[in-house]
């Protein structure tokens, strides 16, 4: 049995919650920044399905800038529209989705652009062009390692000339230094994963907190390999006992779990 990398990120947050997901199999109650996420992740997906044939399509006498922001707005109110249901369940209107996921379009035509133009000036048009750019991106790139017992999906796997990378998107607030614990886990995972199936070395990881648009780079270490096998481990026999783990005891599944002992030692009385 392989085991979700996500699951090792659940378990560093509380063994509860994963206990509650992975064993029981009980399913998070949608929320607004679960939605508003989902929406940012979808953006970026898209907008790198669509780079290449964007690229090949630009001209020098093009403002490249307002083009790829264009498309990517256009993209934004797509994504949004496709999850307007959702958005609805958990009381959001459509057009503050969009505004909270703007900015991400804003930034990445400028990061493009500031790649492209340079290699415009140089000449390179269509295929050149699109050849010439690096890195290139791959996203929900799939991957399994029987030696680590792991499965997973990476956000977006940057290919440079020299080495691989991969990259983790995430919502919310990054801590002031550093990535969080369960963030550091996931991305080291994938690092070891790539390493496992290419035979070579990922000495490094991206998480991108895109709301604040910051990468934090996580440089791999044999203590977090070996973080990750354990976690692996825990993860595993927990799974295999059904038994239930100690939890952190402060986050929302910890404290269902108080109500219920409690509860159930009332009506024991």
């Amino acid at each position: 049995m392989l085991i979700p990398v996500s699951a090792l990120s659940s378990w560093i947050y509380c063994p509860v919650q994963f206990y509650q997901s992975y064993v029981l199999g009980i399913e998070e109650v949608p929320k607004d920044v679960m939605i508003l996420g989902l929406i940012k992740h979808k953006l970026h997906e898209n907008i790198t399905k669509e780079e290449q044939k964007l690229v090949t399509e630009l001209k020098k006498t093009d403002n490249v800038q307002e083009k790829l922001h264009t498309t990517y707005v256009q993209l934004l109110r797509t994504i949004v529209t496709e999850h307007s249901n959702a958005l609805r369940t958990v009381k959001v209107p459509l057009t503050t989705a969009f505004q909270k996921a703007l900015p991400i379009a804003k930034f990445e035509a400028e990061d493009r652009t500031s790649v492209i133009i340079p290699l415009l000036e140089k000449g390179l048009t269509g295929e050149q062009l699109w050849n010439a750019i690096t890195p290139k991106v791959k996203t929900e790139y799939s991957l399994q390692s029987e030696k680590l017992g792991l499965k997973g999906r990476i956000d977006r796997l940057e290919c440079h000339e020299t080495k691989i990378l991969p990259v983790e998107l995430k919502s919310g607030n990054p801590p002031k230094e550093g990535v969080w614990d369960g963030h550091r886990i996931q991305a080291t995972a994938y690092a070891l994963m790539l390493e496992d199936k290419f035979s070579v070395q990922v000495p490094e990881a991206i998480i991108h907190y895109i709301d604040h648009n910051s990468r934090r780079t996580i440089v791999l270490n044999p203590f977090m390999k070996e973080e990750v096998i354990d976690t692996t481990k825990k993860v595993r026999e927990c799974i295999e006992t059904k038994e239930l783990p100690k939890g952190c005891g402060k986050c929302p599944a910890c404290n269902d779990l108080k109500a219920q002992q409690k509860g159930l030692n009332i009506s024991q009385i």
